[in-house]
């Protein structure tokens, strides 16, 4: 195998190692010494250095073999001093023109002096070797054919031939007019030294040889010089073109050492082979590629192309380049001494690929995997808990009232919403668990290796801490909330979209029991799941044939006994599953955008059927109306209101609006002018279910309420929990010390009553006066001015 030292300086760096590779194909070896006079001169010598050798051999063999024959060495040694003298200047000027041809060429006709010097030195050859007889006068021929290639214009080269001729001549009649002493030959016949026609025919045939051999060179160095030019331009073509081909294209040798980049390799890899000499081939490869590219070269040494392989280059500033291409070997004598690799750089269409790929199986707004990266992780994580026979859990949650913030803030708000949602949901997970974005505000969490179901609980129980921390955004404070429902594989389900749908299922059965908390999956909500669907397709119609009607709920004095209003309660009369409460419909008229309507029409009936009973006569109350978080976001709300006021010709004093504590501090900032412009118009404000929420002092203080409802589920075991009752007289102290009226929900009992009288409660409402009643049992109860009060015994649960 040929040998490449580093130190190697007969390719240069402009081109590194491509001569070389032209030199395997054969095209470059002899054609380069045409290419300038240097190189030419230099071929000259090395065959001049080659004759040299060839007749000093001859010379030897020949004295020798002479001092031998019965001739005896016939040499005078002034004519073997003149031999070795005449040698020894032909080396000199040989090795003049072969080292030192730039210095030499500064002199005019350097070429045509080293022919002139051969010429007159073959005929001191020729001369000393017998004259006439001499068997040296070929020389002339090479003489000519030196010229042949020395010079390019075909004049010079026949001048060459003509002058070798004339020399020729000269010396036959210097020596036939013993101008110069005759060296006669011991098997030459002296008479024909004298003879003028042997001397004329020898003279003849000599100067014949050589103008053939003039007009012959000329021609085949003419077809030489046209091809090598051609050469020249075709090798010149193809460095431009793979100096200037997009592609990174080199050539190492079997041992991993550059001969040859180009410049699309150099910008790519930054690096220049003269500055680098040692580079080597794997020093630029990946280290996760480096046993594949060493497989790939194995094979190309083996005479197989490599016609399509990917990898990895790393450059000189540490930066990974992608790349694909093919690999070829090139061998001399059966032995691989070049590889050529063309690679394209596929760096951007990798990222390309990995952007599309993300984009494909990631949600664009908040980066978490999407619908389908999501089902094939719980594919997986369920096959794996399978095998190690584990639970899996999968958590559906749905963000309460998000719609809200999203119409009325904007949806570029709404984004930064979700992208913070987002980001808590990610960073209160393990690593190993999977939160994903199914679209607008649901997303779902894959709990996997799970020992029982209370993990996924705790888990579930986390993610509402976490999401229910205030949210600062562009200025605004925000509570979210979120509902949560949890499916659990094997027992709910084995198939990954029947789990989703189950989990979905749980979460829309938190919500319908008043959003904000959890539940888990059971086989009894496919039930609610298809009631649901009936009812949410049949709201509309509802609407349009006066299904749904009012229920009313009084509120009383605790110390006097006297009705101070009347909640309206709305209830659907559905002709299939019969007097449905709020809770079953509420949350879809929402979801459906029918709360708008549906609230406006209770809002409607609810004045005009106050402003009825104040014509009947029967003592004046307000008539207390429960507003949804959509509706408080409604732009017109206002107006609204206030158009129905006077359609209805009711005192704004005599309606009061429920809020509840949740939905006022999902925006507070919006919720305060809302209230207020209410409050203008008139209109009693009370906070509903307070103690559920996440209201502060100072924000109570910020909103112009009227009233705090104490929620239910404080009241129901006041009398026997020391936490409820704890924080029912920590509500009532905070509303008597903000002068705030505080009403308690849900009493029930005589228990309740006296321990909310002891807290100095003003107002209570529940079963144990009156249950929810149609409008026209209003009126008997109103009528009683002063209501006893007792606990009914057909008060039973609306």
């Amino acid at each position: 195998m040929m040998k490449l030292n580093s130190t190697d300086t007969r390719y240069g760096h402009d081109s590194f190692g491509l001569r070389f590779l032209f030199d395997l194909h054969g095209q470059a070896a002899f054609g380069e010494n045409f290419n300038d006079p240097q190189g030419r001169s230099a071929l000259i010598a090395k065959v001049r250095w080659f004759i040299l050798l060839a007749l000093g051999f001859y010379g030897v063999c020949a004295g020798g073999i002479f001092s031998l024959s019965r001739y005896g060495f016939f040499l005078s040694q002034s004519l073997v001093l003149v031999l070795i003298s005449s040698a020894g200047a032909i080396l000199c000027y040989t090795a003049a023109y072969q080292y030192r041809y730039a210095q030499i060429a500064r002199l005019p006709f350097a070429d045509h002096l080293q022919v002139g010097l051969d010429l007159l030195f073959v005929t001191l050859l020729i001369h000393v070797s017998g004259g006439v007889s001499s068997w040296f006068w070929p020389v002339y021929l090479l003489v000519t054919l030196e010229a042949a290639i020395l010079f390019e214009r075909r004049r010079e080269v026949f001048l060459c031939g003509l002058i070798g001729a004339l020399l020729y001549g000269a010396l036959l009649v210097a020596e036939y007019a013993d101008i110069l002493p005759r060296v006669s030959m011991p098997f030459v016949e002296p008479a024909l030294y004298q003879d003028a026609l042997y001397l004329t025919l020898m003279w003849f045939w000599v100067s014949l040889l050589n103008t053939a051999m003039a007009v012959v060179g000329s021609f085949l160095m003419a077809v030489i010089r046209c091809e090598n030019k051609a050469l020249k331009v075709s090798e010149e073509r193809l460095v431009d073109f793979l100096g200037s081909a997009n592609d990174l294209i080199f050539s190492i040798t079997p041992r991993g050492r550059f001969l040859y980049v180009n410049d699309a390799w150099k910008k790519a890899l930054s690096y220049d082979l003269k500055e680098w000499p040692d580079l080597r081939m794997l020093d630029i490869v990946h280290p996760d590629h480096k046993a594949r590219c060493l497989g790939a070269f194995k094979k190309a040494t083996c005479g197989e192309n490599i016609s399509l392989m990917e990898g990895r280059f790393i450059s000189r500033e540490g930066k990974v380049i992608e790349v694909e291409g093919s690999l070829s070997c090139s061998f001399r004598d059966g032995e691989p001494v070049a590889l050529w690799a063309i690679c394209r750089d596929i760096t951007e269409r990798k990222q390309a690929q990995a952007q599309l790929y993300h984009m494909a199986h990631h949600d664009m707004l908040t980066g978490l995997p999407n619908r389908p990266f999501f089902i094939d992780r719980l594919t997986q994580a369920m096959a794996f808990a399978k095998r190690m026979k584990q639970q899996v859990a999968v958590l559906f949650l749905d963000l309460d009232r998000f719609k809200i913030i999203n119409d009325t803030l904007g949806h570029a708000f709404g984004d930064k919403l979700l992208q913070e949602m987002s980001e808590r949901l990610s960073a209160g997970l393990r690593e190993a668990d999977t939160v994903a974005r199914l679209g607008g505000d649901e997303f779902t969490v894959l709990l996997g290796s799970l020992e029982k179901s209370d993990d996924a609980e705790r888990v579930a129980q986390k993610i509402l801490k976490t999401l229910a921390r205030p949210v600062y955004l562009d200025g605004y404070e925000l509570f979210i909330t979120t509902s949560i429902g949890i499916s659990i594989f094997p027992q709910d389900d084995i198939e990954p979209l029947s789990l989703i749908k189950k989990a979905d299922i749980a979460m829309y059965s938190a919500k319908s029991r008043g959003r904000n908390n959890i539940q888990f999956y059971t086989p009894n909500m496919d039930q609610d799941a298809d009631k649901r669907l009936i009812l949410e397709n049949g709201i509309r119609k509802g609407l349009e044939r006066g299904e749904f009607i009012l229920h009313y709920q009084p509120k009383v004095d605790i110390l006097s006994g006297r009705i101070t209003a009347m909640e309206a309660l709305v209830r659907w009369q559905h002709p299939e599953f019969g007097l449905l409460p709020p809770g079953d419909f509420i949350p879809l008229a929402e979801e459906t955008g029918l709360i708008f309507s549906l609230g406006e029409r209770v809002l409607r009936d609810a004045c005009a059927q106050n402003r009825a009973w104040q014509r009947q006569g029967l003592p004046e109350v307000r008539v207390a109306v429960n507003l949804s978080g959509y509706q408080l976001q409604q732009k017109n709300l206002i107006e609204t209101v206030s158009t129905i006021l006077e359609d209805t010709d009711l005192e704004g004093r005599f309606l009061e609006v429920e809020v509840t504590e949740t939905v006022v501090m999902q925006n507070p900032d919006f919720a305060v002018n809302v209230l207020n412009a209410l409050r203008d118009l008139g209109i009693h404000i009370s906070i509903d279910d307070f103690g559920t929420g996440y209201s502060s002092l100072a924000h109570l203080k910020r909103f112009s309420v009227n009233t705090l409802k104490i929620d239910k589920s404080f009241v129901r075991d006041v009398a026997v929990n020391a936490t409820d009752a704890a924080i029912t007289t920590a509500i009532i102290a905070m509303g008597n010390s903000l002068n705030l009226k505080i009403i308690a929900e849900g009493v029930e009992n005589e228990g309740q009553l006296t321990f909310l009288r002891d807290q100095s409660c003003h107002e209570m409402q529940g079963f144990l006066f009156s249950k929810p009643v149609p409008p026209e049992q209003v009126a008997a109860i109103l009528g009683n001015g002063q209501a006893q009060v007792l606990l009914r015994e057909n008060a039973l649960d609306p």
